[in-house]
């Protein structure tokens, strides 16, 4: 039976309920604490004790692969930190820099301080009428950077908002920065962290000594192009590792995200990175044994985008643990990403002819996004066959090449990063099948000049 005008309403609604690529406040009624169940890790959780228990400053790397939902979680962070009374701050990066150039150390001390400066005055907290970027006018007119050879003079009214967009858009005048500042760098340095301790000092006046913590976001969308992906690599590495001594705030608890095959390159003694895992739908054994607290998450989430009775409506069924329903088919196939269930119970809602949806719908549905995952390259195929079998992420260097290639399948959810006490990696399910079947004909065909 054809949808009568108020179940293509019901679609319609739930069409924009499930769209995967809107963030959520961790207020809002579709958000789903995905790791506040006590058998699941909350990589957020630690990243605020941490700060609890770590004095006056600290520092820490926060990540998470693309759909996993980082941003929405660094906002519960924020949101839970200032309920205990901290004073958070929250910067984007790709306000102040270019997702597609190469860092340097100069670049990131300049808009940490900017950044720091622009959110302060956001806040209505004064630092004697006198911005960072206009102390960083200051501090160049001791170098051989000319703010006119850029069509900015200094004093006048809109530099500040023209020297943000050049240092973002314009090349060679980043350039000429970051040769300018390299042989000063401890000089940078210091006139940084005097601006910042200048503004805690402020900030701790009007807010009776409040704890700052300074969330800086979006550094993980760095990823370069195919062009220059290991010069960004090595950049971004060099930043967060041989310079990660000059990224600490003095008396500020800074949390930067990164790109998060940051955490696949040995750091040393650095600071760890911290990367948002996707929820757990099975054991690490062979069998993959299902993982019953991570299906509950997932499940709960569904239906608050769905509604109870639009649920049943929509399913035939309510959502029910002790068995298998229709929701529960994509459930299984979305490999605890969130963002991928989304997108499966969306396409199905497109391919909605009746209520409740058949069989032949959920199948239909799992077909056109498991598509997206293929075709599938033989010698991928055979690196994913060995990475389902070992549960590991079978690097065999850190090299720029391979560290990129992995960080593509993760990103694109052939790679799924799971926690169980400690780390591992498996494949999608929704590939697992065709990358078995690819690795097998792959073996069965004779060797060239056999």
């Amino acid at each position: 039976m054809p949808l009568t005008s108020e179940q293509q309403g019901l679609c319609k609604r739930l069409f924009n309920n499930l769209n995967p690529d809107k963030a959520l406040d961790p207020d809002h009624p579709f958000y789903e604490p995905l790791y506040a169940d006590s058998e699941t890790d909350d990589p957020v959780g630690h990243l605020a004790n941490s700060i609890r228990y770590g004095g006056e400053e600290s520092l820490q790397l926060f990540s998470g692969f693309r759909g996993s939902g980082k941003t929405t979680e660094l906002n519960r962070l924020k949101r839970d930190l200032e309920a205990q009374g901290y004073f958070v701050l929250y910067a984007n990066a790709l306000d102040y820099l270019n997702p597609a150039e190469p860092l340097e150390i100069s670049d990131i001390l300049l808009v940490l301080a900017g950044s720091f400066s622009d959110q302060l005055e956001s806040k209505g907290i004064d630092i004697a009428s006198d911005s960072y970027w206009q102390r960083f006018t200051h501090f160049l007119g001791t170098t051989n950077v000319q703010l006119a050879d850029f069509g900015m003079k200094a004093g006048v009214t809109g530099l500040e908002a023209s020297m943000k967009l050049a240092f973002r858009t314009t090349p060679t005048f980043r350039q000429r920065l970051q040769e300018a500042m390299q042989p000063r760098l401890g000089e940078l340095r210091d006139n940084v962290r005097k601006f910042v301790e200048d503004g805690v000092e402020q900030i701790r006046r009007k807010t009776t000594d409040q704890q700052v913590v300074f969330l800086f976001d979006q550094l993980e969308q760095f990823r370069g192009s195919l062009t220059n992906e290991a010069e960004m690599l090595r950049s971004v590495e060099r930043v967060f590792s041989a310079h990660l001594s000059l990224l600490r705030l003095p008396y500020v608890h800074c949390v930067f995200t990164v790109p998060p095959w940051l955490k696949l390159i040995p750091q040393g003694p650095g600071a760890p990175v911290t990367v948002l895992n996707c929820v757990k739908l099975w054991g690490k054994d062979p069998a993959r044994t299902p993982f019953q607290a991570g299906e509950r998450c997932l499940r709960r989430l569904l239906q608050r985008r769905f509604g109870d009775g639009e649920y049943l409506e929509f399913f035939g069924e309510p959502p029910d643990p002790a068995r298998s329903g229709r929701a529960d088919r994509l459930l299984s196939l979305c490999g605890g990403h969130f963002r991928d269930l989304l997108r499966l119970a969306r396409e199905c809602v497109l391919r909605a002819n009746s209520l409740p949806i058949s069989d032949a719908v959920i199948t239909a549905a799992i077909r056109n996004v498991k598509s997206s995952f293929l075709p599938i390259a033989v010698e991928d195929a055979k690196w994913l066959h060995r990475i389902g079998q070992e549960r590991d992420t079978i690097l065999q260097t850190t090299g720029a090449t391979e560290v990129n290639r992995l960080a593509r399948l993760l990103d694109t959810h052939f790679v799924l990063y799971l926690r169980n006490g400690d780390e591992w990696y498996d494949i999608h399910p929704m590939i697992r099948d065709e990358v078995a079947e690819i690795v097998a004909k792959a073996e069965s065909l004779p060797k060239p000049g056999a």
